[in-house]
């Protein structure tokens, strides 16, 4: 892959405090555990089918890529698992899911700028991050670094068109209870928090020359994808 240029220092400290106003206003904890059914459901699959695809085992050093609140995190283990993220109060949130647990690392850091030496890890997953970053090839270059020959890369990604659409569907009907519950819903996803609406195909086209393909699922199921996981293993 051609890597791109690192954003500047200046970028990511803008980015840093856009992302933490972002996370305080949005709070992805309570989309996932206090939405309505349907988005329960969803995100419930999601973070299984990511976990299985992870394949950790108790000798990998685990790397949670964008960790959120730790709603994936805490179902992860390994010899060491390791939470980076751009937000402090998601950190906080994240530390609290797993406190009294072994094994468990917490790093405030851009996912373009990656404290960690090279080779550093088995197992890497970076879910429904790449939306949220200044420049996601940044990203995957950081990945390939830090990730050892062998590892196991999970990558998950919404799919904005679908989720857009139904969204649409669901306030015109007035199902938005049933669906959302009291999380604020509006009919678009990139105008706020999300910088970046990618495919697939653009994600698997940045990973060609360092990773191969090691598996693809539909979340919920085969033919209705309103988010997609992809399994990758560094060459």
């Amino acid at each position: 892959m051609t890597d791109r240029p690192t954003p500047s220092r200046e970028a990511l400290e803008r980015h840093a405090q856009w992302n933490e106003d972002m996370a305080r206003r949005y709070d992805p904890d309570a989309f996932i555990t206090r939405s309505g059914p349907l988005i329960r459901w969803i995100e419930g699959l999601r973070l299984e089918r990511t976990r299985k695809a992870l394949a950790c085992g108790p000798s990998h050093d685990v790397l949670d890529l964008g960790c959120g609140p730790g709603n994936l995190l805490e179902r992860l283990s390994g010899r060491r698992v390791v939470g980076v993220d751009l937000s402090e109060t998601l950190l906080k949130q994240a530390r609290a899911r797993v406190a009294g647990r072994t094994g468990f690392e917490f790093q405030l850091a851009p996912a373009e700028v990656l404290p960690f030496p090279a080779a550093s890890f088995d197992r890497v997953v970076c879910s429904e991050v790449l939306e949220h970053v200044i420049e996601p090839a940044a990203v995957i270059a950081e990945i390939r670094r830090v990730a050892r020959p062998g590892a196991r890369i999970v990558l998950t990604l919404p799919n904005e068109a679908l989720i857009n659409a139904t969204k649409r569907v669901v306030v015109a009907l007035g199902l938005k209870g049933w669906v959302a519950g009291e999380y604020p819903m509006s009919d678009q996803m990139l105008e706020e928090w999300h910088r970046n609406e990618l495919g697939a195909d653009e994600i698997l086209a940045l990973c060609a020359e360092c990773f191969r393909p090691a598996g693809a699922w539909d979340i919920p199921f085969p033919g209705l994808a309103y988010h997609r996981v992809l399994a990758l293993d560094a060459v």
